[in-house]
């Protein structure tokens, strides 16, 4: 496996794992050594509202010479709605978990945030995520690859119809990238290729909600603890079929390039909090669970199981925060659905 500079960028979008690591890397991470990342990702400010006073002063130098380049990377397409993403609760007010449904990567000064967020972050004991790692996991991720098997190279498992489109596409990598793809998990390398596709049409991907909060936890000494084991989810996804992994390659070169409205108006409609069958938000996310072979380890199977570890935990004293991708809490098999079918009543606050 070549050792390829992870560049600062990566350590902001962490939270995403494996795939959306390979895709920066694919993207500027080999250019790190000779001219740095392409784009800035200062850390994250502790919020003045949420954090001790005496970062008031630093957070507001720090936002308003980031303001301009901020409005320019949210591409002209302004949010002309107050932000309200979906929120519910388990549990009394006294004894309760939140559930906030999170998108993991978001462009720099998209608005999100909500002054009932704001509070239950005051006011809880601790942070519940997916998972729980360090800078350097998306390094090791991307060194454990591809989890001990070995593979042709990645020409060799599409479709043959499909090799001159993924030969344009490797020709835009640079050298090491290139070589990188071939020694990763068809599915990474298929999701992998849809991120660096849209980066490359012009998103300009930042922290997402997941490490915004975890900074606010983490700044005031509070728990962030994880529900999930990262390295059991990438086993079991890699465990799909290799057949299976090749069609998703075979779709990732298909796709169809979308607009910047397009690959917008899901994130529009999660921080509007629709989260309604026929919303952009829902539509997308269909697109996962529309294959089962990867909807089971991804989706299905977690939320079964974070379901019945929040049962456990939702009469333990005090407020808790539990934060994970909007996916797992909408539509069939659904976290909420899961809560419910035990019983367990799930109000939407948000």
């Amino acid at each position: 496996m070549p050792k390829l500079p992870v560049p600062q960028a990566l350590r902001s979008i962490k939270a995403v794992g494996w795939p959306v690591a390979v895709a920066w890397l694919m993207i500027g991470g080999t250019l790190a050594a000779d001219r740095g990342p392409h784009l800035p990702y200062p850390p994250l400010p502790i919020d003045a509202r949420i954090a001790p006073r005496d970062t008031a002063a630093a957070n507001a130098r720090a936002a308003e010479a980031r303001s301009l380049a901020e409005d320019e990377a949210v591409g002209g397409l302004r949010q002309d709605y107050a932000p309200r993403p979906a929120i519910w609760r388990i549990g009394a007010r006294g004894s309760a978990i939140y559930l906030f449904g999170t998108i993991h990567v978001l462009p720099p000064g998209f608005q999100w945030r909500t002054p009932l967020l704001d509070a239950i972050v005051r006011r809880s004991r601790g942070l519940i995520v997916e998972s729980v790692g360090d800078d350097d996991d998306a390094a090791r991720l991307i060194d454990q690859a591809p989890l001990g098997r070995t593979l042709p190279p990645l020409r060799q498992r599409v479709s043959p119809d499909h090799r001159k489109t993924l030969a344009r596409f490797v020709d835009g990598l640079p050298p090491d990238a290139a070589a990188l793809l071939d020694t990763l998990p068809t599915w990474v390398a298929a999701v992998a290729i849809g991120y660096t596709r849209d980066v490359r049409a012009g998103d300009l991907p930042g922290p997402g909600a997941d490490d915004w909060l975890t900074e606010q936890f983490r700044a005031r000494g509070r728990p962030v603890i994880a529900i999930d084991h990262t390295q059991e989810v990438l086993r079991a996804v890699d465990a799909v079929p290799e057949e299976e992994q090749r069609r998703l390659l075979d779709a990732a070169l298909d796709a169809p390039d979308r607009t910047a409205a397009q690959r917008r108006a899901p994130l529009d409609a999660w921080a509007r909090g629709d989260v309604s069958p026929d919303a952009a938000l829902a539509r997308e996310l269909n697109a996962i669970r529309a294959t089962p072979a990867f909807a089971k380890p991804l989706m299905i199977d977690r939320n079964r199981a974070w379901a019945a570890e929040l049962q456990r935990r939702q009469h333990r004293r005090g407020v808790y925060l539990f934060a994970a991708g909007i996916g797992h809490f909408i539509g069939k098999g659904s976290v909420i659905e899961h809560l419910r079918t035990r019983g367990i009543r799930v109000v939407r606050v948000q």
